[in-house]
């Protein structure tokens, strides 16, 4: 019988072991792809200021009756590429949501607006640098 606890007591000590070592690689995991989701980057594209619209991998740049607003290309509803306008509107390719100029939602299923994103133009040598 005193083998018997001894497994056990020996099982309860190695799985405890097991829940605490997994338990400090999930929090790793988790602290470094916090890390990773806090850093600024930034991205330099060409910038043509005759251009209304430009589709970007990850960039929406509009630039309407003089007015440059950039966005993130990603739709709030489930993150497709926006990649293309059609009638003056932003359109998501996967599930129809719309987005009018200032990346507010005017049709569904999408109800956040795009993120807007901080830029800098360079003139001189017609590039733009965006903060994602």
């Amino acid at each position: 019988m005193t083998a018997e606890k001894h497994n056990r007591r020996n099982f309860i000590k190695l799985a405890g072991a097991g829940i605490l070592a997994g338990t400090v690689f999930l929090w790793d995991r988790l602290v470094h792809s916090q890390k990773q989701l806090l850093q600024k980057s930034s991205i330099t594209v060409s910038f043509n200021p005759n251009q209304e619209f430009t589709f970007h991998k990850e960039v929406i740049i509009v630039n309407k009756e003089s007015q440059l607003s950039v966005y993130s290309s990603k739709c709030t509803h489930l993150g497709c590429t926006i990649g293309h306008v059609e009638n003056g509107e932003l359109v998501c390719p996967c599930h129809g949501s719309k987005y009018n100029l200032e990346g507010n939602p005017i049709k569904g299923p999408a109800v956040r607006p795009l993120k807007k994103l901080a830029f800098e133009i360079d003139d001189s040598n017609q590039q733009i640098s965006i903060e994602l």
